[in-house]
């Protein structure tokens, strides 16, 4: 059995003191509720990182180089943005101290006799994934960590500048959502944009899709030329466009409905859903078409029951690609609709809670927040299949 390093030990003595004083500190201190949640989670962190230390699991010693590397950042960012220009002398020696420590145990929980103790294994490649990792987590999720603050906050906390802007500092409030749901039509908003995306999505696709195919499977170079012809009105600024479109939607008698925006929005959902399909249809071998024919099936049939699944990673991106488009669009929504029951999600949140000169930023938030996740959750479940349907026939083999 290898030896455990003396040094290893007493880091994990050292982690077990300071989870049993974050502990005591959460006890004993007056403090809000969340102050006493975080010092407990931090005693969990410690005491947990102390117990792998003393195992020799190294997935503990990846974790405490993760948090060693972010109290050096931080530190750092102490000295240099704070401590120096300051000319702060106590502060300034504790995080040159911070960094020495820090430094320190980086060095010495890498050393060799340590590694061996760990079964010889790299901690670093994996903390630095970690590292990665962690800072696009933080980043992507920032914005959402924002809305929920700002949802429940009062507005004495929201903006007093000498609150805390990432927490708390008063009891949440449901006042910010209250005026959301009871005193606009943002319910109303919502079901409108979900209409008019389902009615888009599969508009787009009963057009988009077959013609994709016709010209994917079309011999020469009329078809690539066509393809190409049809992408570049996708191209065409829709402040070019929405003035004769308007001029269409009021000789059709659909001002003022959203009926005027599923006749307009797939003039730019198809053209770019035919190029994106077009490259999946053309991945796909034409024996295997032939092969199907052979058996019995009709091009009509093979194209429905071989063509579409093999194509669904490209369906899928069309799918998503076109709702997006639909609750992110705002020049045709606030051209072609004026009535408060017809308006979008995207042009009712700015025009009804922003009145004047007065920003309702707890209900901006909430509505921003609620309309958002669901758009999220769906790229999320989807992804694979998503980055498939943008990167196809990117690499040949």
């Amino acid at each position: 059995m290898k030896r455990r390093p003396f040094g290893i030990s007493i880091i994990s003595i050292v982690l077990w003191c300071a989870a049993v004083a974050e502990i005591l500190h959460a006890l004993v201190g007056p403090a809000a509720r969340w102050v006493i949640l975080g010092r407990l989670f931090l005693a969990c962190v410690f005491g947990g990182i102390g117990i792998g230390l003393w195992l020799r699991r190294n997935l503990a010693r990846t974790i405490l180089i993760v948090l060693l590397v972010v109290h050096l950042a931080a530190s750092l960012i102490t000295l240099l943005v704070f401590a120096i220009p300051k000319r702060d002398v106590g502060l300034i020696l504790s995080a040159v101290g911070q960094l020495l420590v820090l430094l320190l145990v980086l060095w010495y929980i890498d050393r060799p006799k340590v590694r061996l103790a760990f079964g010889g294994v790299q901690a670093w490649p994996k903390a630095v994934r970690a590292l990665v990792l962690s800072i696009f987590v933080v980043l992507l999720a920032f914005p959402f960590y924002w809305m929920v603050i700002a949802t429940f906050k009062q507005n004495i906390d929201l903006y007093n500048a000498e609150s805390n802007p990432f927490i708390f500092n008063l009891k949440p409030t449901l006042e910010h959502l209250r005026l959301l749901f009871y005193e606009t039509g943002y319910v109303r908003w919502l079901w409108n944009t979900a209409r008019v995306g389902t009615l888009v999505v599969i508009i787009t696709l009963l057009l988009a899709v077959p013609a994709a195919y016709a010209l994917a499977r079309l011999t020469g170079r009329w078809g690539q030329r066509l393809g190409i012809l049809i992408f570049l009105t996708y191209l065409v600024p829709s402040t070019l466009l929405f003035i004769p479109l308007s001029r269409v939607v009021a000789i059709l008698g659909l001002q003022d409905t959203i009926w005027a925006l599923v006749l307009v929005y797939p003039s730019f959902t198809v053209p770019f859903s035919i190029w994106l399909l077009m490259a999946f249809f053309k991945s796909i071998p034409k024996e295997l078409e032939d092969a199907a024919m052979v058996d019995g099936l009709t091009r009509f049939g093979a194209f429905v029951k071989l063509v579409i699944p093999i194509s669904i990673s490209g369906i899928l991106t069309v799918v998503i690609f076109t709702f997006t488009l639909v609750t992110q669009e705002f020049v045709y929504a606030l051209t072609f609709i004026s009535p408060e029951s017809q308006q979008m999600v995207g042009v009712g949140i700015p025009i009804f809670l922003v009145r004047g000169d007065v920003y309702f930023w707890g209900s901006l938030m909430a509505a921003c927040l609620i309309a958002s996740l669901p758009i999220a959750f769906l790229y999320n479940l989807f992804l694979d299949r998503f980055i498939a349907g943008f990167t196809v026939g990117a690499v040949k083999g």
